[in-house]
C-alpha cells in the first residue's frame, strides 16, 4: 500500500534524481500513520540522502512519543509558525531545472 514514508521516500529519491537537493524539509503530522514518513526523514538525514546542510524539521502535533525531534501544541500554532516562514522566506527568483 501507500504509506506517507513511501511518499516521502519517493519524493526526495526523485528530487536527488532530478538533481534537486532540498535545502529545507517540513514533516508535520499528528497521528501513527505519519510516524513511517518521519522515520524515512530521520533516516535521510544520518546517511547521505540529504545534504549536511539541509535542514529538516519533523513535527508532531501534540507532546507525545514520536519519531519527530519537535512538536507544536495544536494546529493554532501550526497556522502561525507557517506564517511567520511565509513572512521570512526569501522572496527572490525561483530557478527551476532545466
Amino acid at each position: 500500500g501507500v504509506s506517507k514514508g513511501l511518499v516521502a521516500d519517493r519524493l526526495l529519491s526523485t528530487m536527488l534524481q532530478r538533481g534537486m537537493v532540498p535545502d529545507f524539509v517540513l514533516c508535520i503530522g499528528d497521528d501513527r500513520s505519519d510516524e513511517d514518513m518521519f522515520e524515512v526523514i530521520s533516516k535521510a538525514m544520518v546517511g547521505s540522502t540529504l545534504s549536511p546542510s539541509t535542514e529538516v524539521f519533523a513535527c508532531t502535533v501534540g507532546r507525545k512519543p514520536s519519531k519527530a525531534k519537535y512538536y507544536l501544541d495544536d494546529t493554532t500554532e501550526i497556522v502561525r509558525m507557517l506564517q511567520s516562514l511565509a513572512s521570512v522566506s526569501d522572496q527572490g527568483p525561483r530557478i527551476s531545472p532545466s
